[in-house]
């Protein structure tokens, strides 16, 4: 599997992923991807299997820092999960990232829990929880990787 960059032609599967998984809805991708497609700094991955997309990644610089990146959405389809996909996205932006450090950001929630222990198996440190962040009783957890 060899992640590689979005088209236009993907958002209808980048936006089925992202509802599988509950990421956000299909609805919002065309404005998310927008400037990315338009050449912008942005990038959107695809992993495939025979043709057929399996999961996406998104991340974007974050404003006001040096060479930070923020990985906003790394998604797999339900069927494909567990068969590497996901790391090779993250480790598809690590490498083409020129990145100093990057951070995943996720919430305390039982529903992430194996985005957790992910996270820390491909060496992510959890560096910060804001509590009631997302909404009451939803903390964010902040994880980064300091590259190179």
């Amino acid at each position: 599997m060899n992640p590689r960059n979005a088209t236009s032609a993907d958002i209808g599967a980048i936006g089925s992923i992202a509802e599988a998984t509950g990421l956000f809805p299909a609805e919002y991708l065309p404005e998310m991807i927008a400037p990315a497609l338009a050449g912008g700094e942005e990038v959107w991955l695809v992993a495939e299997d025979d043709g057929a997309a399996q999961g996406f990644a998104f991340a974007r610089p974050e404003e006001m820092a040096d060479r930070v990146w923020n990985v906003l959405a790394l998604g797999v389809s339900p069927d494909a999960q567990r068969g590497g996909h996901a790391s090779g996205l993250l480790h598809a932006l690590e490498a083409r990232l020129e990145a100093r450090m990057i951070i995943i950001e996720t919430t305390q929630t039982p529903e992430q829990e194996a985005a957790r222990v992910f996270y820390a198996k491909e060496g992510y440190e959890a560096v910060a929880q804001i509590t009631d962040f997302y909404a009451e009783g939803e903390d964010k957890i902040v994880y980064r990787k300091v590259m190179g």
